[in-house]
């Protein structure tokens, strides 16, 4: 039988008549994921005094919204955007620079409502907002807050209804990306790259219980993600006298805390199978691919065309395919053009370059699939 694909909504309209029919006149029908297009936050460049801003790869259309948040609102996402993410029928844009969470319709980018974390925190707690992930309702979100004093920074949950606050953690020092595995959110706590107390919280949210794993594989914690239900983190490693980064990679943390390493890079993204990273290290020689099979603990090498000099790596989790943002070259120094556009270049599973788009963000830093759930008709 032919195929339709319906919204949910559009299917619910449907539904009496469904039920007017004889059993035998009912469609069957089955939920399926779909992807349609890719937001991406750049955080702009303070020396250009370029603020943060948002593009949008529409897939239907194969073209980017470049500046889609101003577009949309008819002002900039402001200084500093850091991170990207949805959850629900919302989306989440996290500024650093204004202490500020923007709520949007993830349909049409229109903001729900503006969250200031000093006003939601106070202003010590509420400084720096970095990651946000959603949970049962919830969002938890990371702030530096008191380690600017030396203290502890922090993660707090709102509502995604009345965006008010529910609770909050004290985690580590210069708390920065978080994801959620074995019913835990756990916290990269960068130290901001001090490599004095760096380590990765744990928050047991049945418990509230708040666990800090330390290890020597926990140099500079940044960013997380979640495979199989097991919590990987990408740790940016040290940096010597002439700042040469060395020992970048992911790690994994197992459900005891034992913490492994398993694949360079500087940058890395799942599709919730294979694990990709980019090995760029600063004041290193030349750059590296990798895809790291979860499955089978297997890494290869692959060599995408066509990038300069890469600022992220995504996968969409529904297509397979992945995406390289990259900084453009500069023509008159030949090194990356970090004030200018970025472009984004997408390939299949296997490596072949699909299609190159011109003028994605300036600063490029985080990325989110638009993703639905659609009705097929069997």
């Amino acid at each position: 039988m032919k195929k339709y694909l319906f919204s949910f909504a559009v299917l619910m309209m449907g539904a009496a008549l469904f039920t007017a029919c004889s059993d035998d006149d009912t469609p069957s029908v089955k939920p399926v994921d779909v992807s349609n297009g890719m937001f991406i936050v750049g955080s702009g460049n303070k020396k250009a005094g370029i603020g943060g801003n948002v593009s949008y790869i529409d897939y239907a259309k194969g073209s980017v919204v470049q500046n889609a948040f101003q577009q949309a609102n008819g002002k900039a996402v402001g200084k500093t955007a850091n991170y990207i993410m949805t959850y629900g029928s919302k989306l989440y844009i996290v500024v650093d620079g204004e202490a500020t969470i923007w709520a949007c319709d993830k349909s049409t980018l229109k903001i729900i409502s503006q969250i200031s974390t000093t006003t939601l925190l106070g202003e010590n707690e509420g400084r720096s907002p970095r990651a946000a992930v959603g949970l049962n309702g919830n969002l938890y979100f990371t702030c530096y807050g008191s380690s600017y004093d030396g203290g502890n920074g922090i993660v707090a949950v709102i509502d995604t209804v009345s965006f008010s606050k529910k609770a909050t953690y004290v985690v580590g020092s210069y708390p920065d990306g978080l994801t959620i595995a074995n019913n835990s959110i756990y916290v990269a706590n960068s130290d901001y790259g001090n490599g004095v107390k760096p380590s990765v919280s744990k928050i047991d949210v049945a418990s509230n219980k708040v666990t800090e794993i330390k290890d020597e594989a926990i140099t500079n914690p940044m960013q997380m993600l979640t495979v199989n239900n097991e919590a990987y983190f990408l740790d940016y490693g040290t940096y010597d006298e002439n700042w040469n980064q060395k020992g970048a990679g992911v790690r994994k943390i197992a459900a005891d805390g034992k913490v492994t390493k398993i694949v360079d890079g500087t940058a890395m993204c799942t599709d919730g199978k294979i694990i990709y990273t980019v090995n760029a290290p600063y004041g290193g020689n030349g750059i590296q691919y990798f895809k790291y099979d979860v499955s089978f603990a297997s890494k290869t090498e692959w060599q995408p065309a066509d990038i300069f000099s890469p600022a992220m790596i995504a996968a969409d989790p529904v297509t397979g395919n992945i995406f390289i943002t990259s900084y453009q070259k500069n023509p008159d120094t030949g090194y990356a053009a970090y004030n200018l556009p970025s472009y984004t270049n997408q390939y299949d599973a296997t490596g072949k370059l699909l299609k190159k788009y011109e003028g994605t963000t300036t600063g490029p830093i985080s990325f989110v699939f638009n993703t639905d759930v659609k009705y097929v008709q069997e």
